[in-house]
């Protein structure tokens, strides 16, 4: 099954590096590697809202290539690394470098808790980096992908109304490397787009979308009143990672360039067999890591002060 097109172009100010040299085991020997996450201030307008997106994106690359030769991935991240200004370390945006990233990719970073939740979310990830001067810059998060509809509407809530502001999703399966595939949410908003998609996507349809990562965090203060005296304040972050679409093919993609069932109901049935798997372990970490210390016993009434 071929790979689907699946693009991501970044242009913007880089705000955040955290990359760091690390190694892993595989067939019995050490690889070396690099790896983090890097964040991009990215000021757009989606659906004519201007809004600050600041995305992360994550990055990973062996010293070596398979073949035993320099990694020009690894040497791309280092780079970044060493050589990239952002705006923690400028001080300010005015001294922090521009970047264009043109060859990244959405993928899925899911997981399961305690609990047995599917944890799910959308992650921007590349390799290569580059440096553009300050007037070059255009700042965009967009996105080009393939993919065969599983589902879409509106979200409802428990009374069956649809939410607001309303969002009309869209479940698209996106094939990757090696037949496997991944599930991947979508929103449209507006409503000349949700007339189309809903008027010309069915599910099973193979289409092709654009749009753009509406990635953005914001904090809000909650009172929380007591028995008596001031009442507390915390702080909530609010997380939005959301790919919008904006436009698209409006008739489904045909012939050698459309999905055939089988080949999908197979690869979901092979990536089902993986998350039931992944449950299990990721299931059991989190338990070990909610595991209580053990108690120490003190005499009633007596609190050691450590002194």
């Amino acid at each position: 099954m071929r790979q689907a097109e699946n693009r991501v172009r970044i242009e913007g100010v880089l705000a955040e590096t955290d990359i760091n040299y690390g190694s892993f085991q595989k067939n019995g020997k050490t690889v070396e590697c690099i790896r983090g996450t890097i964040k991009v201030l990215v000021n757009q307008t989606i659906n004519g809202t201007p809004i600050s997106n600041e995305i992360p994106i994550q990055m990973f690359a062996s010293k070596l290539t398979n073949a035993g030769k320099p990694n020009p991935a690894y040497e791309s991240i280092e780079r970044v690394k060493n050589d990239f200004v952002s705006i923690v370390a400028a001080g300010g945006e005015a001294g922090a470098d521009r970047v264009r990233i043109t060859s990244a990719r959405i993928q899925m970073n899911e997981y399961f808790n305690a609990d047995g939740r599917l944890i799910s979310f959308p992650r921007i990830t590349t390799s290569f980096v580059s440096k553009i001067r300050k007037d070059e810059c255009k700042p965009e998060a967009t996105f080009a992908v393939e993919m065969v509809i599983a589902n879409q509407g509106y979200e409802l809530d428990a009374d069956g109304q649809i939410k607001e502001p309303k969002k009309y999703h869209i479940k698209g399966i996106i094939p990757g490397y090696a037949d496997k595939v991944d599930i991947v949410d979508f929103v449209c908003s507006n409503e000349n787009v949700v007339n189309a998609v809903s008027s010309y996507w069915s599910d099973n349809d193979t289409v092709k979308a654009n749009g753009r990562l509406n990635f953005t965090s914001t904090t809000e203060t909650i009172k929380e009143e007591v028995d008596f005296g001031e009442p507390i304040e915390r702080q909530r972050t609010i997380s939005v990672s959301e790919l919008v679409i904006t436009g698209g093919s409006q008739m489904p993609l045909e012939g050698e360039f459309a999905y055939e069932l089988p080949e999908i109901q197979a690869a979901l049935s092979e990536r089902k067999a993986r998350m039931e798997q992944q449950k299990v372990t990721d299931m059991q970490r989190a338990k070990q890591r909610m595991a209580p210390a053990p108690a120490q016993e003190t005499t009633k009434g007596m609190l050691d002060l450590g002194f």
